[in-house]
């Protein structure tokens, strides 16, 4: 169900060959070096200019939606790092995985780990939370649970707790 996508680190803003079979993955990692770019030129118009580094382990493919194609994919920006501002795009909560759709589509949470789990014999997506996003403290445990199907994606949204609910 899972298969590895070799990349290399990015030097001088070359994208992965992988992220050619995800053209949202290269729009994204295009977006992202932009970014890198104008946030150290704003901090300092004398710096160097920065690189956009990706680790081997950013981007997986997956059949996440059951259509038979291994066209889903996960980049998992927790491996995506701008070579002068280590701390763009991570903090205390983890960094942004982007979970592409048919290598077209995207959407994006902020997390730390991440696994594809098995439910009902389907693929779900959990990825852990900061402790906030379930009530709690920053290292509290929290997971989100997200499936993909051929339409999208679907998770819980933030429901109010049963003695909370309006009477029906």
């Amino acid at each position: 169900m899972r298969s590895a996508a070799p990349i290399c680190l990015v030097v001088a803003f070359a994208l992965p060959a992988a992220a050619q079979d995800a053209p949202r993955a290269s729009e994204i990692l295009d977006a992202a070096r932009a970014e890198c770019i104008a946030d150290v030129k704003a901090a300092d118009p004398n710096a160097p200019t920065p690189e956009l580094l990706v680790e081997n382990e950013a981007l997986s493919f997956w059949d996440l939606d059951e259509d038979g194609a291994e066209d889903d994919a996960i980049l998992d920006f927790n491996f995506v790092f701008c070579s002068l501002n280590y701390a763009l795009w991570h903090g205390s909560g983890g960094s942004i995985i982007h979970v592409i759709h048919n290598g077209t589509t995207s959407r994006s949470w902020t997390g730390g780990l991440w696994q594809v789990a098995t439910f009902n014999e389907s693929p779900v997506l959990l990825i852990g939370r900061h402790g906030t996003w379930c009530d709690g403290y920053g290292a509290q445990p929290c997971i989100q649970a997200i499936a993909l199907f051929e339409e999208g994606h679907s998770t819980v949204r933030d429901p109010l707790p049963l003695e909370e609910r309006p009477a029906q």
